[in-house]
């Protein structure tokens, strides 16, 4: 018995050693036949022109060229636009609640008789007409306060660029706000049209005058205050003023001093806002 199971052990092994050469030799056949049949598929490729391939390739690359010029490119008004969904609407929404403060809440707060006293007219006007721009000052420098100017100056538009949108949108408001008031008052005060006029336009350009001055010299976490200081002093000195002027200027009299003075702080604003956008070191100052 153990030499027949001795016997038998060598002729299992033959066989598979067999089957295994015979696999191999199969695998190699097809493996050469492969082989062959691709290098005689690849002979019979024709080769692509190099040429004309490149000129397609270069033509390509000049149409994606210019289609993303034609996307990155975005003028200064488009911009103003796109502006408006994302901040303008704010700075509208503001101004028009402050503008709801003065011409709603007030009159029905004190009354709608003092209305027709002009000396407390004046005060009012006067008083509120200052506090006009302030009610854009917190969308000023905004980025430098909550540190964010870093990401802000990687915009597509310098700093000053989206600077000048702001002003442009506060700029928009403002006048709707002075033009809804002056009406306002033509409609229910007792005072002229031209003593309106001078008391909302002269405090106003005032105020605008030495806070676009503070924006252009002051970081960003000092400005909001400074602008809130100065307008408190103004109001301050108009209701001093009032008790020695109660209609701000002598009746019967055209204010031309006070047109003068005026013309003069609109010459001054505009001033301020060329400095400011050319020659100011905002962008340095909001880093402070």
């Amino acid at each position: 018995m153990q030499n027949m199971k001795d016997v038998k052990k060598p002729e299992g092994k033959a066989e598979e050693s067999g089957k295994r050469k015979f696999g191999k030799r199969v695998s190699d056949n097809t493996t050469e036949e492969i082989r062959i049949r691709l290098r005689s598929s690849m002979g019979e490729m024709s080769l692509p022109d190099a040429g004309e391939g490149l000129s397609r390739l270069l033509r390509m690359a000049r149409e994606e060229t210019a289609g993303s010029q034609r996307r990155e490119r975005l003028s200064f008004w488009r911009f103003f636009i796109i502006q408006g969904k994302y901040l303008g609407w704010k700075i509208w929404a503001t101004q028009f609640c402050c503008l709801f403060f003065i011409t709603a809440l007030v009159p029905r707060i004190l009354g709608t008789n003092f209305l027709s006293i002009p000396a407390y007219t004046v005060k009012y006007l006067c008083a509120f007409s200052c506090f006009i721009f302030l009610s854009g000052v917190p969308f000023l420098g905004r980025a430098g306060r909550y540190k964010m100017y870093e990401l802000e100056s990687a915009a597509y538009f310098s700093p000053k660029r989206l600077l000048a949108v702001k002003l442009l949108w506060m700029g928009a408001g403002n006048v709707c706000m002075l033009a809804g008031l002056f009406i306002f008052m033509t409609r229910f005060a007792s005072l002229e049209s031209v003593r309106t006029a001078v008391c909302l336009v002269l405090p106003f350009l005032l105020t605008a005058a030495v806070c676009l001055y503070f924006l252009s010299h002051m970081s960003a976490d000092r400005f909001p205050a400074a602008c809130a200081l100065f307008c408190g002093a103004v109001f301050l000195c108009i209701m001093v003023w009032s008790e020695r002027q109660p209609y701000l200027y002598p009746e019967h009299v055209f204010p031309v001093g006070l047109l003068a003075l005026a013309a003069g702080l609109a010459l001054l604003c505009i001033y301020q806002l060329w400095f400011l956008l050319n020659r100011s070191d905002y962008e340095e100052l909001q880093l402070v």
